[in-house]
């Protein structure tokens, strides 16, 4: 933090004009993780909204994916030094200028004000406490908790939703596609759907992962997220945005099997993306806590019909599927459409 001290003056978003440069506090409405544009730039979407209940969406870019607001989810406040006020297609929106600065805050009333950012300085003084903690207050009367955040015990075959989560391994699968094996200490109502992975590599403990198994669940993340998902160290804490659940059955001598597919499709729609979290997060922390005091040792879904003989590997040694079930086998994997 500097030790100088410099008085800002905050606009509130109903009193924007275009063709200003602007300081602006505001509470996340919604967001898209940054990304690759098509040029070389890293670019994310924020809209922002104050006591005055105007919305505001801002186009943020940067060479530099750090620079950009470090957000994890809805209700997180931001605030925003030198943002271009333009109008376009009678919509106001905000763009990064020269000197564009971020700083994020967890949301949470009562957590500490912590602010998040990649600059070694800026300036935030009591002023500054007092606002976060007034867009806090009002945040949480004004707006709906995120619904979209869920554990996997909760989750439901045809859903979109955002998951905190531990990464247990990961794999190439083609070039459009990418496998993360992760758990939350929960265990989803539904069997999960195995990727067959006997030709690849898989990063990661196996033995650490075949002792979770009943826990695991594999995501396919396709398309623009595959070069994330590959720079990801297994044991971190991920967020991962519009995750999908399908329901994939199968017939096998006249029985019927039941399994939970997870996609993150191509896109950035819905703030589809993958963001590493902290351990300082709190949402982490009581991530921890769950995974802590997990049953490793109860049987999942013990009334699966079994649809040949228990087979935990390949030769090469890859974890497969739970011994209870069999994985659905796919010697190639179709990018899902995204929808």
């Amino acid at each position: 933090m500097s030790l100088y001290t410099t008085n800002y003056i905050y606009t509130p978003l109903n009193q924007l004009k275009g063709g200003t440069i602007v300081n602006v506090y505001g509470v996340v409405k919604f967001f898209k993780p940054p990304y690759l544009s098509k040029g070389t730039d890293y670019c994310s979407v924020v809209t922002i909204v104050d006591q005055t209940n105007v919305k505001l969406t801002c186009l943020l870019f940067s060479g530099n994916y750090e620079a950009l607001p470090i957000i994890y989810k809805n209700g997180d406040i931001v605030r925003f030094h030198r943002l271009k006020i333009q109008v376009y297609k009678k919509e106001t929106q905000g763009i990064t200028s020269s000197g564009f600065a971020s700083l994020t805050f967890e949301g949470t009333l009562g957590a500490p004000i912590i602010p998040r950012t990649s600059s070694k300085y800026f300036n935030f003084t009591t002023e500054d406490h007092k606002m976060v903690e007034t867009l806090r207050v009002w945040a949480s009367t004004h707006m709906s908790p995120s619904w979209t955040l869920l554990k996997l015990c909760d989750v439901q075959p045809m859903q979109y939703f955002d998951l905190t989560c531990q990464l247990l391994g990961k794999a190439e699968v083609d070039g459009a596609s990418f496998l993360l094996k992760v758990w939350d200490g929960t265990r989803t109502p539904f069997p999960s759907w195995r990727v067959l992975i006997q030709d690849l590599v898989l990063e990661g403990d196996l033995s650490h992962i075949h002792r979770l198994q009943n826990l695991t669940i594999d995501i396919l993340v396709y398309d623009n997220h595959v070069h994330v998902a590959r720079s990801l160290k297994v044991g971190s804490f991920l967020r991962i945005y519009s995750l999908h659940t399908k329901l994939q059955s199968m017939n096998s001598e006249n029985q019927t099997m039941l399994s939970l597919e997870f996609h993150l499709h191509g896109g950035t729609s819905y703030g589809r993306g993958i963001r590493v979290l902290p351990e300082s997060n709190s949402d982490v922390d009581q991530l921890k806590k769950d995974l802590e005091s997990a049953n490793l040792t109860a049987n999942q879904h013990s009334d699966v019909i079994c649809q040949s003989e228990p087979d935990d590997s390949f030769p090469n040694g890859i974890l497969l599927c739970p011994p209870c079930w069999r994985s659905v086998a796919r010697s190639r994997l179709t990018a899902a459409s995204a929808s």
